[in-house]
């Protein structure tokens, strides 16, 4: 029987770690084993994380030390030292609802199956799903966490997750295949120059296989206000109004660059990878340093290699 491993990274979250664990020994689906990474917490979440560790002994592993830092680093140094055949992220403050395990696993199962049918190499798959944003009480906000930040499920292009990534990393669920490739270009990146772990793993998936979005919400998101990337959005009214307020301060450009410097910054840490492809490899090479061209190669850069936004576009091209 296959192993799924779910990585859970815990850092003083007393208050709602006992509802997603509860959630997570609901799911239709036990097939899994679950590891818990605690970066330090000074609450009770050790406490908490042990008491599901006396109920199901043979079923919960814990790390202790070796502080991370974050989620980031947290998740990928859990990564790299656990042995599984899929994986998947759970952060601690969220709640799964029961069916999710079961079907993120039947949509990588099925695009595995499509490559053995053709009697391919099964390659990299991740499969990421929608979420319900909820408040501390898990009253929805939006029924779409990918649209309420302002993104589409069906940009999973690699040069589109560059700069617009859709997926949040506890709705994730990937292969070996594909835990391999980042456990192996991880230690020679600088994590400073990745945005979250999530778009590291999704960008290699991209680039090297198959990502599958299942457009539907299975977990909820909760908003608490202390999440490490909380669910960010804004009125029409508010966002004219912030670009109003920049243009006076003569700032509105340099942030917009700021930002896709940061997803520069970002392809050139994967042009670290040696098993990238020839022509991805070129074209992430070119967008990191695209800056130094002029606006007219810049645009036609952009619209030829697909890097596009669910939103913005035109900003994104004539600016940046």
């Amino acid at each position: 029987m296959k192993e799924i491993v779910i990585l859970l990274a815990t850092y003083n979250g007393e208050k709602y770690i006992r509802q997603q664990l509860k959630s997570l020994f609901e799911q239709t689906n036990q097939n899994f084993r679950l590891v818990v990474h605690d970066d330090g917490s000074s609450d009770a979440t050790a406490e908490i994380i042990n008491e599901y560790r006396d109920k199901y002994p043979e079923r919960i592993e814990i790390f202790y030390g070796n502080s991370c830092g974050g989620p980031k680093e947290n998740f990928l140094w859990m990564l790299g030292r656990v042995e599984a055949d899929y994986y998947l992220f759970c952060d601690q403050d969220d709640v799964w609802l029961p069916e999710k395990l079961q079907r993120s696993m039947d949509a990588l199962a099925s695009e595995e199956d499509n490559y053995r049918s053709s009697k391919e190499e099964i390659p990299p798959v991740c499969v990421f799903t929608d979420m319900r944003v909820v408040d501390e009480e898990l009253n929805t906000l939006s029924d779409s966490f990918i649209r309420y930040i302002g993104r589409v499920p069906e940009n999973t292009a690699y040069t589109q997750i560059l700069i617009d990534n859709p997926a949040a990393g506890c709705t994730m669920c990937f292969n070996r295949a594909l835990r391999d490739l980042v456990v192996d270009l991880a230690p020679s990146v600088d994590l400073n120059n990745i945005p979250m772990h999530d778009a590291f793993v999704l960008e290699i998936a991209a680039i090297m296989g198959k990502v599958v979005a299942i457009d539907e919400p299975l977990a909820y998101y909760r908003q608490t206000g202390h999440n490490a990337m909380g669910a960010v959005t804004e009125s029409e009214s508010d966002k004219a109004s912030r670009n109003i307020e920049d243009l006076k301060q003569g700032n509105i450009f340099q942030k917009k660059k700021a930002f896709v410097e940061e997803s520069r910054l970002f392809a050139a840490e994967m042009l670290k990878a040696d098993w990238l492809p020839k022509d991805k490899k070129n074209v992430l090479l070119r967008f990191s340093t695209i800056g130094e061209k002029g606006k007219l190669k810049r645009m036609s850069f952009y619209s030829k290699n697909n890097f596009t936004r669910a939103h913005h576009n035109l900003w994104f091209r004539l600016w940046v």
